[in-house]
């Protein structure tokens, strides 16, 4: 593994990414499928920061495509195996095939789940190893279940078969090497294309009934995996996977999971559209709705939405099944339709994508940057302040940090969620109702590293 500096911003976000820099300059380190862009090929020329987005996802796969890794394929008999069963597990997965620090292990498991409306879907995932397990006066290997921002929407962008597991230092390879076996799915729809009976698995993006599914039932069925696993775990997430780990406690209220010991929620995206109204994000969530509006609403029609600009957009990326690194390059201003907020399939698509505002199981931390771009603060305190106002016991503790953006309140809150969730495996009270604290910054705002300009890239 190497840590270089690039020319490439990856800049993973809220729901969706954030709009990195244009792409160019050499491109030799760039090394794709040849298979999978041969298959995928378009029928014109694509845009060369396109084009160069879709050499770099392509490096960084573990391997070429989920479609040609026979991990990915669910086992024959399993379609009405019960949500949270175990259907496949990879114990001991080929690092050398991943970015992973040294002395971490790594598994690969798919297991049983549901989509919105109850129907069973299987999901895959991975759990990453420490060297050694951390404290846990519970006992076991102490476990958080991590939920990852956006990656995309096609089966293509599994964590799972990305060399760093999408997110890598911003929070999976953190929480291992602090000694937390750290359980992540993928979401359905997400690596996993199809059941066992050949029906299409789709990832209904923003639906936080979906994800809090997913990451529900990952919890038994890594158990059934791996046995020594604590029954004891935190949740956490960033972004879209925030928002899911927040629902998720809203779920254990009348659905309780025995050993959740708490939740951190590092800069939730609440609620669609709270986003900004920016050129290339909005157009960017809509194109990740699309499996969702074509299969959950069947007369749907995009051209409501999506301009004929728009729509070229949809047919490339169904064709190149890009994920967050090319549909950021990929759309742009004019995409979508004027007042495409008040159509009425998407206001309920909006709905389901709501987190906070309803009692909540458990203590939980949310950490939000302060010059995050993506999910204004005052959205993240005001559904704080709903969910107070309604529910005025809650146990939240919130943490902002000043001048800090969407991707790296990671790095800035890390050492506020490390302490925290070791103080909930050390059985260590907490400080019941509702807390605020602002950071006191050590050096002023412009001397500081703004956004991440490196990559990891695997020697080949």
């Amino acid at each position: 593994m190497t840590v270089a500096p690039g020319f490439f911003v990856i800049a993973l976000c809220v729901f969706l990414s954030i709009a990195a820099p244009a792409l160019s300059g050499p491109s030799d380190r760039l090394v794709a499928s040849s298979e999978l862009l041969a298959r995928d090929e378009p029928s014109e020329p694509l845009n060369p920061n396109v084009a160069n987005a879709l050499k770099l996802q392509q490096s960084q796969k573990a391997h070429p495509s989920v479609a040609n890794d026979t991990f990915y394929t669910v086992p024959l008999g399993t379609t009405q195996a019960p949500a949270g069963s175990l259907l496949k597990v990879e114990t001991s997965t080929n690092t050398s095939l991943y970015s992973l620090p040294p002395n971490l292990s790594l598994s690969r498991f798919i297991y049983q789940s549901k989509t919105s409306n109850g129907t069973l879907v299987p999901v895959s995932g991975f759990i990453l190893w420490p060297y050694a397990s951390g404290p846990n006066s519970y006992g076991g290997y102490p476990v958080t279940v991590w939920s990852h921002g956006t990656s995309g929407s096609s089966a293509e962008c599994a964590p799972s078969n990305f060399q760093n597991l999408w997110q890598d230092f911003q929070a999976p390879y953190q929480l291992a090497l602090y000694g937390y076996v750290v359980v992540a799915t993928d979401f359905a729809g997400l690596g996993v294309s199809h059941d066992a009976a050949g029906k299409a698995v789709i990832h209904e993006y923003t639906n936080r009934a979906a994800q809090s599914n997913d990451l529900f039932y990952s919890v038994p069925a890594a158990r059934q995996a791996f046995p020594a696993l604590s029954k004891e775990f935190v949740t956490i997430g960033h972004s879209q996977g925030a928002a899911a780990v927040w629902s998720l406690a809203e779920k254990l209220v009348s659905e309780p999971l025995a050993g959740y010991l708490g939740a951190v929620v590092l800069a939730p995206g609440t609620n669609l559209f709270d986003l900004p109204a920016g050129p290339a994000i909005r157009p960017l969530i809509l194109l990740n709705l699309v499996p969702t509006l074509t299969q959950n609403y069947p007369d749907f029609k995009l051209e409501n939405i999506f301009t004929p600009q728009g729509l070229q957009k949809v047919k490339i990326q169904r064709q190149i099944q890009g994920c967050a690194i090319v549909e950021q390059q990929l759309v742009g201003p004019g995409d979508l339709q004027p007042g495409w907020q008040n159509n009425s399939v998407i206001q309920k698509i909006n709905q389901a994508s709501v987190s906070g505002g309803s009692k909540f199981s458990g203590p939980m931390l949310i950490i939000q940057g302060g010059a995050d771009p993506l999910v204004n603060p005052a959205n993240t305190e005001a559904r704080i302040n709903d969910t107070l106002r309604k529910y005025p016991d809650s146990d939240i503790e919130f943490r902002l940090e000043p001048n800090v953006s969407h991707i790296p309140i990671l790095y800035a809150g890390l050492r506020i969620y490390i302490d925290w969730i070791a103080s909930r495996f050390a059985g260590e009270p907490v400080k019941p109702g509702y807390h605020s604290y602002t950071a006191t910054v050590a050096r002023p705002a412009a001397t500081f590293q703004v956004e991440t300009n490196w990559y990891i890239q695997k020697l080949m």
